[in-house]
Formats: C-alpha cells, sequence, structure tokens
C-alpha cells in the first residue's frame, strides 16, 4: 500500500515531510536499559528499530512488561 509522501519547500528545494510517530509512555528503568544492550550487542537491530521510528514503542511496551512482571513477583 503506497501512502502519499507531503513535500515542504525550503527555498528551491522539496524536502519530505517525514514525521516519527508519537509515543508519549516514558520507556523507564527496563526500557533505557535494554535501550542500552541493544546499542552495544545488536547494533543492527537498534538501528532498523531506529530507523522505521518503532524503536520508542518498542521500549515502552518491553518497559511495561517487565514492570508488569516485578510488580508480580513482589506480591
Amino acid at each position: 500500500m503506497m501512502q502519499g509522501l507531503n513535500y515542504i519547500r525550503c527555498g528551491d528545494y522539496y524536502i519530505p515531510d517525514i514525521r516519527l510517530p508519537e509515543d508519549n509512555r516514558p520507556i523507564g528503568r527496563f526500557g533505557r536499559m535494554h535501550r542500552e544492550y541493544l546499542r552495544e550487542h545488536h547494533p543492527v537491530r537498534f538501528n532498523a528499530l531506529c530507523l522505521s521510528g518503532e524503536l520508542w514503542t518498542y521500549l515502552a511496551d518491553l518497559n511495561e512488561q517487565a514492570q508488569e512482571r516485578m510488580e508480580f513477583f513482589i506480591e
């Protein structure tokens, strides 16, 4: 499925108006730890997530899952 791109004119050039999806959820402690793990040990996956715009959502989901598991074990 093709999506139409909007362009912004800057001087004599047209630049694609590309925006990342907005996700306001915090990535928290576990998300930050996993981001560093990906950056150091899996740079290809880290770059793929960054370039696709899915990194923040992925880390926020991971943080929520880890938080739920931690709360379950603490009970």
